[in-house]
């Protein structure tokens, strides 16, 4: 993590943008095609999942520190609103699509459009275009950043929320119906593009109310759409939670990353974005973990109720006050998308 922590920020930064875009979008659709083949092996799958992993983490970062140096800092709300539009578009559709696809018994297909969309991200990457960053300077590391007043307390409280995501990719395959408008792909889908919509609108939000309170209101949205399936719900119920939980979720993602860059200063930004996805990415992680665990000790229908804890633990943390950050004004001037 040490190298990773340094190099990640420090590509963000630089002036050609391109090369590393085009290479972690190559490394990310050619290794999906081990799951064309009929019986992948297991190191094999981990090996493409975990190269998957990475290199989307490096797109990931690269476009926004990208996004960063084309976009003017006024307008920094709206922009995060609209890059979590664009992240979240393929979440509407993909998670859905994967669910019938597996369900179907035609994992390969999925491969596949993970690879074609691998590769129509390298030719849209070519497009992008290769001019200096407006901060010329070394970039901050990840270990500086969150050193910032009240940045590690953000980060932390967005792992916790972010547990619920993997959670509920975890849980809803397995405890959900195939087919039928409570199924898991349903669920998914209407999660997905009420989770797209709302960290737009959370941007906008965010240019005219303070961010904290829009943050908590998300999380408490995200808390609503998880009580209540944890419960027994009909088909109806279940697709309410998901669009509240969706709601929650992407505000929530869009105003802890509004927070977080609150708290840095201008070279952070790299960073911060590093930061953002790596809490999302830990708590994803987490979150699947802590419901297996329970699951295998008490059960699914008593395991549900792991991620509604976990969520509001996250409370506190986002309604702690920071101290300001001690920087120059022009230097203090947040910088993000």
């Amino acid at each position: 993590m040490w190298p990773l922590s340094k190099a990640i920020p420090a590509l963000a930064s630089s002036g050609n943008s391109t090369a590393p875009v085009v290479a972690s979008q190559l490394l990310t659709a050619v290794p999906s095609l081990v799951y064309v083949l009929p019986h992948p092996a297991l190191l094999a799958m981990i090996a493409a999942a975990t190269t998957r992993g990475v290199a989307m983490g490096v797109a990931i970062v690269v476009s926004v520190a990208l996004l960063s140096e084309l976009t003017a800092p006024h307008r920094r709300g709206k922009l995060i609103g609209r890059d979590g539009l664009a992240f979240s578009a393929p979440g509407i559709i993909v998670p859905s699509l994967g669910v019938f696809l597996l369900a179907n018994g035609r994992a390969e297909i999925a491969a596949l459009i993970a690879f074609a969309s691998g590769l129509a991200g390298v030719l849209l990457a070519f497009r992008i275009p290769d001019r200096p960053m407006h901060v010329a300077r070394a970039s901050t590391n990840l270990l500086e950043a969150i050193r910032r007043p009240g940045l590690a307390i953000v980060f932390v409280g967005f792992v916790l929320a972010s547990c619920s995501f993997g959670g509920v990719v975890t849980y809803a395959p397995v405890e959900l119906p195939l087919n039928g408008s409570g199924s898991a792909a349903a669920s998914q889908l209407v999660s997905g593009a009420a989770r797209a919509a709302s960290r737009w609108l959370a941007g906008v939000l965010d240019d005219r109310l303070p961010t904290r309170l829009v943050l908590i209101g998300g999380v408490a949205a995200s808390l609503a759409g998880l009580v209540v399936p944890a419960a027994p719900s009909s088909s109806a119920t279940v697709l309410v939670a998901a669009a509240v939980y969706g709601a929650g979720f992407g505000t929530t993602q869009t105003s802890a990353f509004l927070a977080m860059s609150e708290r840095g200063i201008r070279s952070d930004y790299g960073a911060i974005s590093a930061l953002r996805n790596s809490a999302i990415d830990l708590g994803g992680s987490l979150g699947g973990t802590l419901i297996g665990l329970a699951a295998a000790s008490y059960g699914y229908a008593a395991a549900v109720w792991v991620l509604p804890v976990v969520v509001a633990m996250s409370l506190p943390l986002f309604l702690w006050r920071g101290g300001p950050v001690n920087a120059p004004p022009i230097e203090a001037e947040v910088f993000v998308i």
